[in-house]
């Protein structure tokens, strides 16, 4: 039954299913050289990633980083500077914060990083196994709508870590090759690229860990360091920090406190299965299913005392993040899936020479799951674009949002431009937020014209924005999301927190805010002034 003959047979089959399936249809509508399908693809999703960037309001994070880098500063208090700085370069290069601007530079730097992860895997395993990698990279949830495409730090970051590593992948991949020429500007340009990795999200501290194990336990690793190019590196890279370090100094190190605390939290138990098990499920919805499972076995594999240069060198690569932050997960009741994606990264190699063996072996299923997986997270992401833009799921059954439906997380505060700008924008006019996410919320959706006095509480990096213009206003309005069939809770939720720092002035006004009609959630503007203003006068920076 396992005879040649047999087999042939079965292959047969699966090649006549994939037919009728119309698999060999689209496989003939592909261009027939591996550079036509490198262009295709990434034309297409970059193409994607464009239109939803256009569409999708921006996240709460998002927001945030666009508010408050107003206030240009070394580093910020939730992640080092660059992560920001790319969306305030864009608004204020065009005069504008809209939501495409502001996304541009992320959006081109996840298409570039599919490229270098391209020739990262030709360089490891051909360029059948790159191309599949590449289109499972193209596909991922996360890399495809957060990292390639929203206002996170995740983008510059995994660029410049690719950067990085192409840089340096002649020396520590290719079999024999010695020391190619210009090894020492390779050096350098992977210097550079983790230095502008370290300015973009901490993870990358993780890859400097990872990139000095490789040097260190590898045969082509200690020959290099033999060289002064990984010294050169090192000390380029360093000055990555630099900002970072001189920020924290001047703030009391808060910002490493902040980030250390988030996943090293002192619960009542030791450990959390339950959040590991959250995490890892995270994790598989971010990567899909099948990919993830395959990357877990390409990084046991690369570190097996047997494994290749390019398996060693992928392996190191991409383990210690998964390890570290699986671990965090583990030891913590609160951590987030995307954390390790940094080094998933590095394993999308795996999976493209996984896929490249199957595929020729005559298994079209793979490329059956690929094709589901093109079609389907697309059309998502457009339905979370619709969905977010004009409630086109749920307007049919219902007359205003529920509570499973968006809400005031997910919309840009429209409403607050109409009526109520006359007042909130006045000369002498201020708005006063409860924490860190209404107030990315509101003071994007006023400009940066109205300035913004925050609650005591969780703020971030407000604390640190001190707009002297608060000294000068005395007209001052309470701005908060009112649930619906939860208004007066909410309202009164709000209206404790002016605990003592604000009297209420005036009349409270409900504004509601709209998706092409639909209502989504009220949103509370309550006139307010400061219960001591001459205090406030003198310390206009006091929070």
């Amino acid at each position: 039954m396992t005879d040649s003959s047999t087999l042939e047979e079965g292959r047969q089959c699966l090649a006549r299913t994939a037919d009728a399936s119309g698999l060999s249809f689209v496989r003939s509508m592909l261009p027939a050289s591996v550079a036509g399908k490198v262009a295709l693809l990434t034309v297409a999703f970059l193409v994607l990633r464009l239109a939803l960037a256009a569409a999708i309001p921006l996240s709460i994070d998002e927001a945030y980083a666009v508010v408050v880098s107003r206030s240009h500063a070394l580093s910020y208090f939730d992640h080092p500077p660059l992560g920001f700085a790319l969306a305030r370069l864009m608004a204020d290069t065009f005069d504008c914060e809209c939501r495409f601007v502001v996304r541009l530079p992320y959006v081109i730097l996840g298409s570039l990083s599919g490229l270098l992860l391209f020739d990262l895997t030709r360089r490891a395993y051909g360029s059948g196994a790159a191309l599949w990698a590449l289109a499972w990279y193209s596909v991922a949830p996360f890399f495809l709508i957060s990292a390639g495409h929203f206002v996170v730090p995740d983008g510059p970051l995994n660029f410049f870590l690719l950067a990085s590593a192409w840089a340096v992948a002649p020396m520590l991949i290719d079999e024999g090759a010695g020391t190619p020429r210009h090894a020492l500007p390779r050096w350098i340009v992977a210097g550079v690229a983790l230095g502008l990795a370290l300015m973009s999200k901490y993870q990358a501290g993780l890859f400097g860990i990872s990139a000095l194990i490789l040097l260190v336990s590898t045969k082509a690793g200690r020959a290099q360091l033999a060289t002064p190019g990984p010294w050169i590196a090192g000390a380029l890279a360093a000055l990555g920090l630099a900002p970072v370090v001189l920020w924290n100094m001047e703030h009391g190190w808060i910002s490493f406190a902040f980030q250390s605390s988030r996943g090293l939290e002192a619960e009542q138990h030791l450990l959390h299965p339950g959040n590991l098990a959250l995490t890892l499920l995270g994790q598989v919805a971010y990567l899909l299913p099948g990919t993830w499972l395959v990357m877990m076995a390409g990084m046991w594999r690369g570190i097996a005392p047997d494994a290749g240069r390019a398996d060693r060198f992928f392996a190191l690569l991409s383990a210690l993040p998964v390890v570290f932050f699986d671990l965090a997960a583990l030891f913590s009741a609160h951590s987030l899936p995307h954390w390790p994606m940094s080094g998933f990264l590095f394993a999308f190699p795996f999976l493209g020479r996984w896929c490249a063996d199957r595929s020729e072996r005559g298994l079209a299923w793979v490329s059956g799951f690929l094709t589901a997986a093109v079609i389907a997270i697309p059309l998502l992401a457009i339905g979370f674009a619709l969905q977010t833009g004009t409630a086109a799921f749920t307007r049919p059954f219902f007359d205003r949002a529920q509570s499973f439906d968006v809400n005031w997380q997910h919309v840009d505060w429209t409403a607050l431009r109409g009526a109520a700008q006359a007042d909130l924008a006045g000369p002498d006019s201020y708005v006063v937020a409860s924490n860190w996410m209404q107030g990315a919320r509101i003071a994007l959706a006023l400009g940066p014209g109205v300035p913004m006095e925050m609650l005591p509480g969780d703020i971030r990096h407000f604390q640190f924005m001190n707009d002297i213009r608060l000294s000068t206003r005395s007209r001052g309005f309470l701005v908060g999301a009112l649930r619906f069939d939860d208004e007066a809770s909410a309202e009164a939720w709000l209206r404790a927190g002016l605990d003592g720092r604000f009297v209420v002035t005036g009349e409270a006004r409900h504004v509601t805010q709209r998706l092409a009609g639909f209502p989504v959630f009220d949103i509370l503007i309550l006139p307010v002034a400061r219960s001591d203003p001459e205090r406030r006068a003198a310390d206009p920076h006091k929070r």
